[in-house]
Parts: structure tokens; C-alpha cells; sequence
């Protein structure tokens, strides 16, 4: 396995040589629940403008939307992370 260059270079590595998902997993996982927090937040704001009873399902759903999304999201990252670490494993093996 080449050696690890810093963030920026494997970034540009055009050849991917370099495995930069284990580096950037934590700052995607931060900007999913970030994410799906100011929609949850858009989507009662916008929902209490038109009435309170559409604000309250919208916060109740938002909620339980938001918890499931974080749930696929982190399970998709962790996907992603199993992947790598099976391919890598396959590499390690047949050298």
C-alpha cells in the first residue's frame, strides 16, 4: 500500500492509490445530521406559518423523519466503510 499523504493530495490523487473515505466518514456523518436538522427546522417554520395544526405534524413527522435519516445515513457510512475494509482485506490477501 502506497504511504499516506496528507488530505489535500488524496484528494487529487487521480490514479486512487490512496483511501481518503475513513478521513472524510465523520465530517459526512456531521453534515447529514446538520443537514437534516435545518430541514426538519425549515419544514415546522414553514408549516406553523400556514397553520398550527400543519406546524405540529410537521414537527411529529420531522422528528421521526429526521431520526430515520439518521439512522439510513449513518448505516450507509458504515456500508461504505465495510466495503473498503473488504477490499482492502482482498488486496492484503492476494499479495
Amino acid at each position: 500500500m502506497p504511504e499516506e499523504k496528507n488530505f489535500f493530495a488524496g484528494l487529487v490523487d487521480f490514479s486512487f492509490q490512496q483511501q481518503i473515505m475513513r478521513r472524510i466518514v465523520k465530517v459526512l456523518y456531521i453534515v447529514g445530521i446538520l443537514a437534516g436538522g435545518i430541514s426538519v427546522i425549515t419544514y415546522v417554520v414553514l408549516g406553523f406559518q400556514n397553520s398550527p395544526a400543519e406546524g405540529l405534524i410537521s414537527l411529529v413527522a420531522g422528528i421521526v423523519s429526521f431520526f430515520v435519516g439518521v439512522l439510513l445515513w449513518r448505516g450507509l457510512l458504515e456500508l461504505a466503510l465495510l466495503v473498503q475494509r473488504i477490499a482492502e482485506s482482498i488486496e492484503r490477501a492476494t499479495h
